[in-house]
């Protein structure tokens, strides 16, 4: 029979009929390879078309069931934990908490419970699942120009703010902000303050020459006062000693000293007599 006018098949008809049966074919193939997998209850793991009991927490498969045995499991090594029923082999091995990455033991591992760590005083916690901890970051310190905010705790970290106007930073961990250096009157300013600098003054020259002669001269008029003192105490006491020196001769020509010639003793007297006789 031949196809009415109009409706000639298209020479891509066959390849557009072969293109639609081939998500039939995978859907077909996927269909078998899941009833081929046995439906296993939530205690149970398939091991082939078996269904076999898994293995409490703390312990591993150490060998799969059969038609005549359950599942043999056995207690996990040291360092290794199962934290669920499962069908596994070997044990999971032990989380270490590094405190190269601000991590310390919070809780050691067992064999049905990992490691669990927390963050070092100074970091927060970026990952944390539970109470545990798997990522530890420094708290930030703000930048000049900033002060703290909100210090950092466990679980966030350091919030910074911007100086108000008239104050400034260096940055750090600083909770408030410095005021500005006011210039005094002797002094002018060379630099204006900005949020992470302070002003800067410079003395002007005029008032450096003033207050160092002022200081010269000060100085000199102690010196000479000193001098002066000084010389006033020394001929003070020249003149004490050469009154003294004149009040000695004044009294030794007014009264003359008389020399005695040694007294002599009554035993002395009639010896000299007896001798003489």
């Amino acid at each position: 029979m031949e196809p009415l006018p109009g409706w000639e098949s298209s020479p891509w008809s066959r390849a557009d009929n072969t293109f639609r049966l081939v998500p039939c074919v995978f859907l077909l193939n996927l269909l078998q390879c899941i009833s081929a997998q046995p439906l296993c209850r939530q205690e149970e793991f398939s091991v082939g078309d078996e269904c076999c009991p898994m293995c409490n927490p703390g312990y591993h498969v150490k060998q799969v069931c059969s038609e005549h045995t359950g599942t043999v499991c056995a207690p996990c090594p040291p360092q290794t934990y199962t934290a669920h029923a499962n069908g596994l082999s070997k044990c999971l091995p032990c989380g270490v908490c590094d405190p190269d990455m601000g991590l310390l033991t919070w809780q050691e591992c067992s064999s049905w419970k990992d490691t669990v760590c927390r963050c070092i005083s100074g970091y927060f916690c970026e990952n944390q699942d539970g109470g545990a901890c798997s990522t530890c970051l420094p708290h930030a310190a703000c930048p000049p120009g900033q002060r703290v905010q909100k210090r950092g705790t466990y679980s966030h970290d350091t919030v910074c703010a911007d100086c108000l106007t008239g104050t400034f930073s260096l940055g750090g961990t600083q909770e408030e902000c410095l005021p500005w250096t006011k210039c005094s009157t002797f002094q002018r300013e060379v630099k204006h303050g900005t949020s992470s600098t302070d002003t800067t003054c410079s003395f002007q020259t005029f008032y450096i020459v003033v207050v160092i002669v002022g200081v010269a001269i000060v100085g000199a008029g102690v010196v000479v006062f000193l001098l002066r003192k000084q010389r006033q105490r020394h001929t003070s006491i020249v003149a004490s000693e050469l009154e003294a020196f004149q009040e000695q001769q004044e009294d030794a020509i007014r009264f003359p000293v008389i020399e005695v010639g040694p007294s002599v003793t009554e035993e002395e007297a009639a010896f000299n007599c007896m001798n003489s006789g």
